[in-house]
């Protein structure tokens, strides 16, 4: 019976050229290459090289051999792959979203809703990689800031995100009970850099800004704490992490205003059909205590 790590071998020494080079490749004897060579020629009934005295080369039997040996090897290593990739789809829920506040909220709500699960979530602001990550399996649900209409996917309306502007009492914004974005234009702008689409918002509404983005989430805390630099907070953020000694004004430009869209395949309907109503009703805090814990 053939065995895959003889056409390995088989193949091998096709790419090396020689018996001693694959064995070398192989990391086995080169006696113990050849015997096992000899029994895959055995197994199949016929030569699959001409020999002479201190070389060997592949006769037509062997190339068709090896033909077979590759297509055979690229199948297997597809269908393990395949086979692992839908283990763990069985297993795990991804998420991809284009903002972190619905990535906080679902990964929340479905570890409630299925604890025997492993959640877990990607931000990215490429729509065109969240879709073919959708598309490929790669995620389960995808989160956009507008509708969309695929064949075999289902698209639900969930939450709204409103910017606001977040600065210290004494700041000359403070007193505005609401401001745009060209209030801030040319100002210097404390930035997470992981805020998914936010960012792109950012850069596009206060290009003459300077933004000081930051990677850690605790040295961004800190620097708000300690600095009067201006940063951006949402209605979601306000509740999750609070705000203290700072002044929240509402940002007015339609850009700071987004609705959220979930989307799934439709044989995964019923699956998150009960996130929109959850969100409604979710207590952000809580989201903010569980990530501190995973």
């Amino acid at each position: 019976m053939l065995e895959l790590y003889q056409l390995e071998q088989l193949v091998t020494i096709a790419n090396e050229g020689t018996i001693s080079k694959a064995a070398e490749k192989l990391m086995i004897s080169q006696p113990g290459l050849t015997r096992s060579i000899q029994r895959l020629e055995e197994d199949l009934e016929l030569k699959l090289f001409d020999r002479q005295k201190n070389k060997i080369t592949l006769n037509d039997n062997g190339k068709m051999a090896v033909q077979y040996a590759r297509d055979i090897l690229e199948r297997t290593d597809r269908m393990v792959k395949e086979l692992r990739k839908f283990d763990r789809l069985n297993q795990t829920i991804h998420i991809g979203s284009q903002a972190p506040a619905p990535a906080w909220g679902i990964s929340y709500l479905l570890k409630e809703k299925y604890p025997e699960m492993d959640i877990d979530y990607t931000v990215d602001s490429d729509e065109t990689k969240l879709l073919d990550g959708l598309v490929n399996h790669d995620f389960t649900y995808i989160v956009l800031t507008h509708p969309l209409k695929l064949k075999d996917m289902t698209c639900t309306s969930l939450f709204k995100e409103n910017l606001y502007l977040s600065v210290p009492p004494a700041h000359p914004l403070a007193p505005f009970k609401e401001i745009a974005f060209a209030d801030l234009n040319g100002q210097s702008v404390l930035l997470l850099s992981h805020i998914g689409f936010w960012n792109a918002i950012c850069q596009k509404m206060i290009p003459q800004s300077h933004l000081l983005f930051q990677d850690d989430t605790s040295i961004f805390n800190e620097l708000t704490r300690m600095s009067a630099l201006p940063n951006f907070r949402s209605n979601v953020t306000l509740v999750r992490e609070g705000e203290q000694n700072r002044v929240a004004v509402p940002i007015t430009d339609p850009e700071a205003h987004v609705q959220y869209y979930g989307i799934c395949s439709r044989e995964n309907q019923k699956r998150f059909a009960f996130l929109k109503q959850a969100l409604d009703e979710l207590d952000w805090t809580k989201t903010r205590e569980y990530h501190e814990l995973v």
